[in-house]
């Protein structure tokens, strides 16, 4: 497993990709979304969020149906290498 960790608007979401192709990562798990080639495959944005609790909830996960999605994704996937973006 991998992480960028930083500072909201340090560029950890932009460099994500980059960071995947050189390492052979095959998942990206940022703020919400589950993204695999570029593509999101589960989840939702905390970005579009209107409120900051809401926001980080939804960074992690917290609803329950947005957990059973992501879970759904993930359970028809073998993966090796995972990036899991996170923010202080």
């Amino acid at each position: 497993m991998y992480a960028l960790v930083g500072r909201s608007g340090t560029g950890k979401s932009y460099q994500a990709r980059a960071v995947a192709q050189r390492h052979g990562i095959e998942l990206i798990i940022d703020d919400g979304l589950i993204i695999r080639d570029g593509t999101i495959i589960a989840g939702r944005s905390a970005k579009r969020e209107k409120g900051i609790i809401s926001a980080v909830r939804t960074a992690l996960f917290a609803n329950p149906d947005q957990v059973a999605d992501a879970r759904r994704a993930l359970a028809e996937m073998r993966l090796r290498r995972v990036l899991v973006i996170g923010t202080s």
